[in-house]
């Protein structure tokens, strides 16, 4: 398991420097052999896409023009979500680093969703993964919406799922990313052409019946990832050299129509 791992400390971003962040992380990991973790949030709200999504089919583009709600897609795959009154972290390790090497994507997923698993119980929740809680159901079809379906080891309390996480692999490295949403929102839906099912996830302040800061769920999952991992968090920041190729990034990326419509440049 891991020793030590780079930790940036919670901060507001927007959408495309939240994405350009992330895909940077994979090259700060690649270059120092270190785990990388990061929490964020996304200041304005935004919608991220999945990788292969299909953003004209699932997204209603001339509501988010006119809401001026940012579109963004992500190096991951998987269905959209609307970040907004969540906690989101991002996480990159090498597959040895969890002692996984060859092991089945899926299998990755219910590791490192263990220190998310850890930090509900934190808050005196009854979390279990969706392949125990609903044994019944056909996990992992299509969904546009991401919290409308529901793979095996996505997080789920009182029967409702709640955030959603996704990978990607580069170069033996897994990156993983997800959402932690804190409270509702129903307006959202305008934003969707595809089924968005309310009845099917909940957040923390349901949970709860309380209101949850971002500070204090970043408390609770720091703590949950050292107990789980049993490893130590260095406070770490960008130098200015890493800030220009996130930068680079964001431009030649994540801010372009091209990428964030289709998925390629």
């Amino acid at each position: 398991m891991f020793l030590k791992a780079d930790f940036f400390p919670f901060k507001a971003n927007s959408p495309y420097e939240n994405m350009a962040i992330d895909e940077f992380l994979i090259s700060r990991c690649l270059q120092t052999g270190v785990p990388q973790l990061r929490f964020y949030s996304w200041n304005p709200p935004g919608i991220s896409l999945g990788k292969y999504q299909d953003a004209e089919k699932d997204i209603n583009i001339d509501a988010c023009l006119d809401d001026k709600v940012p579109v963004v897609r992500r190096l991951t795959g998987g269905g959209a979500i609307f970040h907004i009154n969540e906690l989101t972290y991002s996480l990159v390790c090498r597959e040895e680093d969890i002692n996984c090497k060859g092991e089945p994507v899926k299998k990755t997923f219910e590791k490192l969703n263990s220190f998310i698993i850890l930090m509900y119980k934190k808050f005196g929740l009854n979390p279990s993964y969706g392949v125990y809680a609903r044994p019944e159901e056909n996990h992992g079809q299509r969904a546009g919406f991401c919290f409308s379906g529901t793979e095996e080891y996505d997080i789920i309390i009182d029967g409702k799922k709640i955030g959603g996480n996704a990978q990607a692999r580069v170069k033996g490295l897994i990156f993983q990313h997800g959402s932690l949403p804190l409270a509702g929102s129903e307006e959202h839906e305008k934003y969707f052409k595809c089924p968005v099912k309310g009845n099917n996830y909940t957040c923390l302040n349901a949970l709860l019946k309380r209101q949850i800061a971002p500070a204090e769920a970043a408390a609770n999952m720091a703590a949950a990832f050292m107990e789980t991992f049993n490893c130590e968090l260095n406070p770490a920041d960008f130098t200015m050299e890493e800030k220009k190729e996130i930068l680079k990034l964001l431009t030649g990326k994540y801010a372009l129509l091209k990428w964030n419509m289709e998925g390629k440049l």
